[in-house]
C-alpha cells in the first residue's frame, strides 16, 4: 500500500508509513478502549501518551530519510542520533513539564507502551519488505 501512497519512496519512508499506520492504530484502539471504561480524561491521556510517541518516533525516521537523500553513508547514524534526540527529549519533558490535572498516567503509559510496541512491529515489518543494501556506498550487501 505505501508504494501507491508513496510512489517514489525510500525504503525510509515506507519504513515511516507502516510504524505510523500502525501506531496510530494502537493509539486509536487504546483511546477507543479507555473512553467507555474510564472516560474521557482516560481517552485524552491515552491519546497524549500515543501522541508523543508517534511524533517523536516519526522526527527520527524523517532525519534519517534526509540524512539518507542528502548523505547516504550516514543514514545509520541519523537513525542512531534520532533515537538519542527522541529519549532526551522524552526525558527534558518528563522530568520538567508539570502534568495538567486530566492526565491520568497509568492510560498515559500504557498507550504510550503500546504505541512504541505497536510502531516497533511495524518498522520491523517494514525492514522485512526492504531489499536495499547494507552499504550504501558500494550498493553491496556484505555477501559478495
Amino acid at each position: 500500500m505505501s508504494g501507491r501512497i508513496f510512489p517514489r519512496a525510500t525504503g525510509w519512508r515506507r519504513v515511516l508509513w507502516l510504524a505510523l499506520t500502525t501506531g496510530g492504530a494502537m493509539m486509536a484502539a487504546a483511546v477507543l478502549l479507555a473512553l467507555p471504561v474510564a472516560g474521557v480524561d482516560a481517552g485524552m491521556s491515552a491519546a497524549l501518551g500515543g501522541s508523543m510517541v508517534l511524533v517523536l518516533s516519526a522526527v527520527s525516521l524523517v532525519l534519517v530519510d534526509v540524512a539518507e537523500r542528502v548523505m547516504p553513508s550516514q543514514a545509520i547514524t541519523a537513525f542512531m542520533l534520532g533515537f538519542a534526540l527522541k529519549l532526551a527529549v522524552l526525558a527534558v519533558v518528563l522530568s520538567s513539564v508539570t502534568a495538567p490535572g486530566w492526565v491520568l498516567p497509568g492510560w498515559t503509559v500504557g498507550a504510550a507502551a503500546a504505541v512504541v510496541i505497536a510502531w516497533q512491529s511495524g518498522e520491523i515489518a517494514a525492514f522485512l519488505r526492504l531489499r536495499t543494501p547494507i552499504d550504501p556506498e558500494s550498493g553491496r550487501n556484505g555477501s559478495g
